[in-house]
């Protein structure tokens, strides 16, 4: 196994699959302040594991006037966490933010805590594809988390540089980390906290302990 550095540089792409409890909250907020820059999270199911993020604002509710202010606050912030209210967690109003964000801002990290909640029966949004595929020019880079990589689109995973694997219960969600690696190391199951990378353009896994956060 190679022992690449796990960060994800600016303008790449990069999906994070395990059960809830394997640490993905954790190791999230880890590779964020590895790769820098300012970070929008999109947090639907309100993971208080956010909160003690460093010089973070927090907004309740989807509101696009405080998100600017909050991206554009010239180093005061370097995370907007934005917890969405009940009401505004459907996969349409949620793909709607993606695709705000993307035209409006360059330069910024998206982070998502469950990429299924903006899929509508298993394919990915038209917000979350312009990112993907038209946001690398404009320096837009992408973490997306989710428990169930079975449910996620073969669109997300191909856009991606980087795939990152913490335990997983099921062996269908296993077997689909090994189908988008084609690496047999995501078929085990691994304890808690532990994870593997995977570069693609390198095509070599390197496999982790528990992040220091």
């Amino acid at each position: 196994m190679s022992q690449l550095t796990p960060r994800i540089n600016p303008g790449k792409r990069a999906v994070l699959a395990g059960r809830t409890g394997s640490g993905k909250s954790t190791l999230a907020k880890w590779l964020m302040l590895q790769s820098g820059g300012h970070w929008i999270i999109i947090n639907p199911k309100w993971t208080a594991a956010f909160d003690d993020l460093p010089n973070a604002n927090k907004i309740i509710g989807i509101k696009l006037k405080d998100i600017s202010k909050s991206v554009f606050s010239e180093g005061k912030y370097s995370f907007t966490i934005i917890n969405p209210k009940a009401d505004e967690t459907s996969p349409d109003t949620l793909d709607l933010l993606v695709m705000w964000i993307h035209q409006n801002f360059t330069h910024v990290g998206v982070y998502v805590d469950e990429l299924y909640s903006i899929h509508t029966n298993g394919r990915a949004g038209a917000g979350l594809v312009g990112l993907l595929t038209r946001g690398r020019e404009l320096g837009q880079t992408f973490l997306g988390a989710t428990q169930r990589p079975a449910f996620v689109s073969n669109f997300v995973f191909s856009e991606a540089e980087y795939i990152c694997g913490m335990s997983l219960n099921l062996k269908k969600d296993r077997e689909r980390m090994v189908e988008y690696t084609g690496s047999p190391h995501f078929a085990g199951k691994l304890p808690a906290y532990e994870w593997l990378w995977y570069d693609v353009n390198e095509d070599a896994v390197s496999k982790w302990a528990a992040v220091p956060y």
